[in-house]
């Protein structure tokens, strides 16, 4: 092989793998971050790899959301079962609401201009999952999963579809897919403003059941050791935090006096 020769050969070697090398690590992308918390799962994922319609769409992250916005958004989510007998229920009790309230909070004002939010919430009848994301200055929430329930948009004969889906309530509406036909209905997405008007609030007052007196027995202590600062910072967030929802008469002083005596026994 003469010198002109090798030199060609490793000019097109080279070429080679400059053009293959971003291919191999387009491959690659870098790990989903993930933060699991008792029950709730979040994970911010990248818009790059989500289905088209989510794709299409111009995001506006991150989001300047408070607690209290959030917690409304939970208790007014709504969905109906589609059966013979079916009702219509919450999404979210009032439970799940106070619980997952702070970090769902947190996640939406860091979430980053090119990723959503998924999230799943492990209820005592099943899990909910689903994404939150804001786009044309209004928040989403596109359900994967209702209480251990899929969701299946499909309107094809002899094809099982989904068992449940969305009712839009007050400041809210279902998310239309434009295509050649003209639009399709995305039952099992909900787009909505920050602040929903206060007929379709929800207020923690109205608890569909409230735990019945054999239930009712205290849960164990623990053991009173000393607290570390960062217990008593999130003891004190909380407490403060179920104060404001008193004070903005989301709750009732009988169950802000029963929410408040389950922190201090967490923590205490």
């Amino acid at each position: 092989m003469t010198r002109k020769t090798k030199i060609n050969y490793l000019l097109q070697a080279g070429l080679i793998v400059f053009f293959l090398l971003p291919l191999l690590f387009a491959g690659c992308s870098a790990p989903e971050k993930r933060l699991e918390k008792e029950r709730l799962t979040l994970v911010y994922r990248l818009q790059s790899g989500l289905e088209s319609e989510i794709k299409e769409l111009r995001l506006e992250h991150p989001i300047e959301i408070s607690r209290e916005q959030v917690m409304n958004h939970l208790l007014s989510l709504h969905y109906e079962e589609l059966s013979l007998m079916g009702k219509g229920k919450y999404v979210f009790s009032p439970d799940d609401a106070l619980e997952i309230t702070p970090l769902v909070t947190k996640a939406l004002n860091r979430i980053k201009a090119n990723t959503i939010l998924y999230y799943e919430v492990d209820t005592p009848h099943g899990t909910t999952a689903g994404s939150i994301f804001r786009a044309k200055g209004e928040i989403h929430w596109r359900f994967k999963i209702i209480k251990g329930s899929d969701f299946a948009n499909s309107s094809f004969p002899g094809h099982r579809g989904s068992t449940w889906r969305l009712v839009p309530r007050g400041g809210q509406s279902f998310r239309q897919i434009k295509n050649l036909f003209g639009s399709r209905v995305q039952e099992n997405w909900i787009v909505s403003g920050l602040d929903l008007p206060a007929k379709s609030q929800r207020s923690l007052r109205s608890r569909s059941s409230q735990k019945s007196s054999r239930d009712a027995s205290p849960a164990p202590k623990r053991k009173r050791t000393e607290s570390s600062s960062t217990d008593q910072g999130e003891l004190e967030k909380r407490l403060q935090f179920l104060k404001g929802l008193r004070d903005k008469e989301l709750i009732d002083d009988n169950e802000y006096e029963r929410k408040r005596k389950e922190l201090l026994d967490q923590f205490l």
